[in-house]
């Protein structure tokens, strides 16, 4: 376990998935370093969306818990396949090297919605620290640093 990032299972006692859904620098359009790192240890899967509020914190973006059933954050889906715990510490490590405590990211477990309406349990970054509504960005997708070409 990496300080200031911690993991839990809101969906159930044991519950385990090894998808990750990624919404900010780790997207696969991301000219960020990490989200190289990460599409080169796990497979896309696709894009999808995840009930919460994002927030535009500058550098990096935050999601916190939806207010109203409107509340969408868009983003990628990745499967970490075998390595998946080895991935995950990696992306633990990064998570809080962007975001250092007392405002960590805590890694959980959320249903994320694909295009088809098909729903998948997937591990996803919530921000934990303060946002400013201001900061609110109203089409659920962070695209700053993004790649428009691909």
């Amino acid at each position: 376990m990496i300080p200031g990032v911690r993991s839990t299972s809101p969906l159930g006692f044991g519950t385990m998935t090894n998808f990750l859904f990624v919404y900010g620098t780790l997207k696969r359009r991301s000219r960020h370093p990490m989200a190289r790192r990460l599409a080169q240890a796990a497979r896309y899967v696709g894009s999808g969306k995840l009930a919460g509020r994002l927030y535009d914190l500058g550098r990096f973006p935050g999601l916190k818990e939806p207010r109203t059933p409107d509340d969408w954050a868009e983003g990628d889906v990745y499967d970490l396949g075998a390595s998946s715990e080895q991935t995950l510490r990696e992306m633990d490590a990064y998570e809080n090297a962007e975001s250092p405590p007392p405002t960590p990211y805590e890694r959980a477990l959320a249903t994320v919605r694909f295009n088809d309406g098909s729903d998948l349990i997937v591990w996803v970054y919530w921000y934990r620290g303060p946002v400013l509504e201001e900061q609110f960005i109203a089409s659920g997708s962070y695209e700053e640093n993004c790649d428009p070409s691909v």
